[in-house]
């Protein structure tokens, strides 16, 4: 038990290592700017790095580790593992698919919720559809399939996250108006805290993360 929960705790920390700096260094530049972040917020920013974490664990997102192991066994990157082509035989059955879409879904929830620029649908699609990709294509490095009907899926999971959150937001709509911080006032780090927390995430995971470190 305690060796599972070090390694939970361990692929938490990977996740969180780079994303902890950059918030750092972000909210220092906002205070200095008279913007002050409440508590709430890095709540729900933590629960975000769970949710990604539990990503990463599903997926089997690649990392530093797996191309030196690569390059050690001389298991060349093999681009015969990646499929193109939508619903092939070769893919995932309709639960596959479901579990995929069911994966992404909190993400289109979660991105709207704790930061508004995100509601929109073109933002939260490509944000899906981008941290997907480069999750499929990480695996290459643990010889694991890259599947396009993973990233559809995934895609439309993130979607599906956001209408969620739309149909919460009509059904449990506060009547008193938030004052809503005005974005032209906030730095370049504070506009695109969401795009840092992913790309940080898995940039840390890739250079951190050994899954043979904890036996799991």
């Amino acid at each position: 038990m305690s060796g599972i929960f070090g390694g939970i705790l361990y692929e938490y920390i990977c996740v969180i290592f780079l994303c902890v700096i950059f918030q750092i260094i972000m909210v220092k530049k906002e205070h200095k700017s008279g913007h002050k972040y409440n508590l709430k917020h890095f709540i729900w920013v933590y629960v975000f790095f769970v949710y990604l974490m539990l990503v990463f664990m599903c997926t089997g997102a690649g990392t530093l580790h797996d191309l030196f192991f690569a390059i050690k066994e001389n298991e060349l990157i093999s681009f015969a593992t990646i499929n193109l082509v939508p619903f092939d035989a070769a893919s995932g059955g309709i639960f596959e698919h479901i579990e995929n879409i069911i994966m992404f879904m909190p993400l289109g929830f979660l991105l709207p919720l704790i930061w508004k620029e995100f509601k929109s649908v073109k933002k939260v699609v490509t944000a899906g559809f981008l941290f997907s990709i480069v999750i499929e294509l990480s695996q290459l490095l643990n010889i694991r399939d890259t599947d396009i009907d993973d990233l559809l899926m995934n895609t439309i999971g993130a979607f599906l996250g956001l209408l969620i959150f739309c149909l919460f937001k009509k059904l449990f709509k506060n009547k008193k108006e938030v004052e809503e911080l005005d974005e032209t006032k906030l730095s370049f780090l504070a506009r695109h805290e969401a795009a840092f927390y992913l790309i940080l995430s898995f940039a840390s995971v890739f250079l951190f993360y050994n899954e043979f470190l904890f036996g799991i």
